[in-house]
């Protein structure tokens, strides 16, 4: 789910860099977005929406330029789309339209101080817990993030094969986030193993639901903003495959790995078990795990979505209608795929794990020191 929610973020951080920003009024043409301060706030007041029985807050505000040639000047523009108060840091389009005249729009506020002391809280407690193993997650985290942003995305836009790429990536990151926490041996080695034949066996069934099911791609904004940026030379229901197979692979290391650990704790505690043994005794565990880890994928699309959900409660539409949506059905596809992931990756590793530690053995330098972790 992490690497769900750093892809998303990605493509929104290049969504709000592109020129399909001045589609509010046709002949605008967007010259850059800026940085800026809100100076003061000159009024504020309610304002129907047209069309409807709501109203909107539209606050008149004085703003000064914080970057570009103008840094320093002070402009007037006009939002409903957030409520500002004075000193708040903010993006601004500055758009010229067709008689020359230079019109600013709030574009949103700026989180950067924000996002960078939520990752510092969650580097210092992540480091407190987890001591130098947590210092190589949060490096095979950054590497991740990198691999994603610098390599996957480009790739993408590139017009190289989303599901072929995100396979790929999904490999390297995988390396990253096992091999980088864990170290090298045996246990990393078959989880690393295990996990990539699940993603190779999910992809193809995400694969063949994607197309069976006639997912577009085009079941959100961002899709559709994204197409028109691309000029519609993005394959989208192949991004929408990519987008699935990213997004389960943080669910799949981490019951890979688990498995594994297990198996090798208990072949450590008793030599005498046998591959049938050390599988059946595994898989118990895995039964559990699996319950509770698809619960988790599940609650967690549903929150990321609840917008949505609350959206459609609303509706007068049967459910069945509402389901069979597209931008319902692509989420139901995520969720339905990924837990097939999970339960897969339980056997496939397992199996591998029971074979390896009952010819081989087991370590006893390094058995006892990889433990369950998300």
């Amino acid at each position: 789910m992490k690497i769900l929610l750093v892809v998303f973020s990605s493509l929104l951080v290049f969504l709000s860099t592109t020129n399909f920003a001045s589609a509010q009024v046709a002949y605008e043409e967007v010259q850059d977005i800026l940085r800026a301060q809100v100076v003061d706030i000159l009024s504020e007041q309610e304002r129907p929406i047209m069309g409807t029985d709501a109203t909107a807050v539209v606050q008149k505000i004085e703003a000064k330029l914080l970057e570009g040639q103008n840094k320093g000047r002070i402009v007037e523009f006009e939002s409903d789309l957030l409520r500002l108060k004075q000193s708040d840091k903010i993006y601004l389009t500055h758009v010229i339209d067709i008689d020359g005249r230079e019109i600013f729009i709030l574009k949103d506020v700026d989180r950067g101080f924000g996002m960078v002391f939520l990752f510092l809280t969650f580097s210092v407690l992540l480091i407190i817990f987890s001591k130098w193993q947590g210092v190589r997650a949060l490096t095979s985290l950054l590497l991740s993030i990198v691999g994603i942003v610098f390599i996957l995305l480009p790739a993408l836009l590139a017009g190289y094969d989303p599901m072929l790429m995100s396979i790929l990536i999904s490999a390297i990151i995988l390396a990253l986030a096992l091999f980088g926490t864990h170290g090298f041996g045996p246990i990393p080695s078959i989880a690393y193993i295990g996990t990539i034949i699940t993603v190779l066996v999910t992809s193809l069934i995400a694969w063949f639901f994607v197309y069976y099911l006639r997912l577009s791609g085009y079941g959100d904004d961002a899709s559709v903003y994204l197409n028109f940026a691309t000029r519609g030379q993005l394959d989208l229901a192949g991004l929408l495959l990519g987008s699935i197979i990213i997004g389960v692979l943080g669910m799949l290391d981490d019951i890979a790995i688990t498995q594994v650990s297990v198996i090798a704790e208990l072949k450590h505690a008793n030599a005498s078990l046998n591959m049938t043994e050390l599988y059946k005794r595994s898989v118990r565990v895995g039964k559990d795990h699996i319950g509770s880890l698809v619960n988790t994928l599940a609650l967690a699309y549903v929150g990321a979505a609840l917008p949505l959900v609350l959206l459609f409660s609303t509706s007068d539409a049967p459910l069945y209608f509402t389901l069979n949506q597209e931008v319902v059905a692509a989420e139901m596809a995520r969720i339905l795929i990924g837990s097939i992931g999970l339960v897969l990756t339980v056997p496939i590793t397992t199996l591998i794990a029971a074979w390896w530690f009952h010819h081989k053995g087991v370590d006893n330098h390094s058995s006892a020191h990889y433990h369950h972790h998300h």
